[in-house]
């Protein structure tokens, strides 16, 4: 339990070191004319990393329906 929190404390604190490549920080921090290319870049991961985890949604219930409608066949 207790390396469980240790470990979590410190990937808590890295967190901090590791916000941004150094582009995407200096759009944010300074809040000028390049803050929509930061805007630009976190749309961007969200999007790329929204359709791995909807196709591994997808095929977990996909694969439950079928376990539910047939509990007793082998696959």
């Amino acid at each position: 339990m207790n390396k469980k929190v240790i470990g979590l404390l410190v990937a808590l604190a890295a967190v901090s070191d590791a916000m941004a490549c150094p582009a995407c920080k200096d759009s944010f921090t300074k809040h000028g004319s390049n803050a929509s290319v930061g805007d630009a870049y976190s749309l961007s991961v969200i999007v790329m990393l929204s359709v791995p985890i909807t196709i591994l949604i997808v095929g977990i219930v996909v694969i439950a329906r079928r376990l539910r409608q047939h509990p007793n066949s082998v696959a």
